[in-house]
């Protein structure tokens, strides 16, 4: 695709999400690893109610408006299942070595696969569904507004179940509820943690704009300022890379500052 018809917006939106990611992992590290007494706001409401939730909010409505421009969501889905997979194992052998509990059972990178896996599935009932239809009906388009309502009123009712988590936690003894948002009595300390209640609603809100606002698979701001484009190109860069700097930002932030530790540096 020519890069001035590249939706840079949605690059740009998502690296500059993980960058914030980032800092947060990174004020944690400080403050939870290495035991240094700074960062306080990190236990405030504004940071847990209110900041985190924006900018993990925009990472993942912008990973569901991507499934747009995806060639095969269900290939992809199963790719982010098994480095998902392999994230899991690595954090539970990380977990035993170092005798932190640094367990993740089903974070960010779950929930794209999950989301992933049943925007794929959805998307090959709704082809088909419009096939037999133009059998029947041969203007009928290929895919209807139907579609954007059903997801919409899904997405919905994902969010809005979130409130159900706080009445049927204390009945919840499993970890296989886990990913649901339902967390077990006395559960191991996780490292990172993000359920699909509410979050996969997020996603498929992505969806929905993808539908809507980029069936044509391009930006939404091809005549954006040269200074606005330079000024991005940083957060696209991420943005286009962010599986893998998600996958190895937190390797090299602990050997960065375990390693200036051993050098007296803190």
């Amino acid at each position: 695709m020519d890069n001035r018809k590249r939706a840079f917006e949605l690059d740009a939106l998502r690296g500059l999400s993980l960058f914030m990611m980032i800092l947060h992992h990174l004020i944690y590290d400080f403050r939870y690893l290495l035991g240094i007494n700074i960062f306080e706001f990190q236990e405030s409401n504004w940071f847990n109610y209110i900041l985190r939730p924006l900018f993990v909010g925009v990472f993942v409505v912008v990973s569901g408006i991507c499934c747009q421009f995806s060639r095969d969501n269900l290939k992809r889905s199963l790719k982010l299942f098994l480095i998902a997979a392999a994230f899991s194992a690595a954090m539970a052998f990380a977990s035993i070595v170092s005798g932190e509990e640094l367990y993740v059972f089903f974070n960010v990178l779950h929930l794209l696969a999950v989301g992933t896996f049943l925007y794929g599935l959805y998307s090959i009932w709704e082809i088909k569904d419009a096939q037999k239809r133009r059998k029947v009906n041969p203007d009928e388009p290929q895919i209807s507004v139907r579609g954007e309502v059903g997801i919409l009123i899904l997405a919905g009712i994902i969010i809005f179940a979130d409130q159900w988590t706080s009445i049927f936690a204390s009945a919840v003894k499993t970890y296989w509820f886990l990913p649901l948002g339902f967390l077990p009595e006395n559960c191991v300390g996780m490292g990172d943690y993000l359920p699909m209640l509410p979050w996969l609603g997020f996603f498929f809100v992505g969806v929905i704009i993808s539908r809507i606002g980029y069936r044509g698979k391009q930006t939404l701001f091809p005549d954006s300022p040269m200074a606005v484009r330079n000024a991005a190109k940083p957060f696209e860069w991420m943005g286009r890379n962010s599986l893998l700097i998600y996958l190895i930002h937190q390797p090299v932030l602990l050997a960065i500052l375990f390693g200036l530790r051993y050098l007296g540096v803190w």
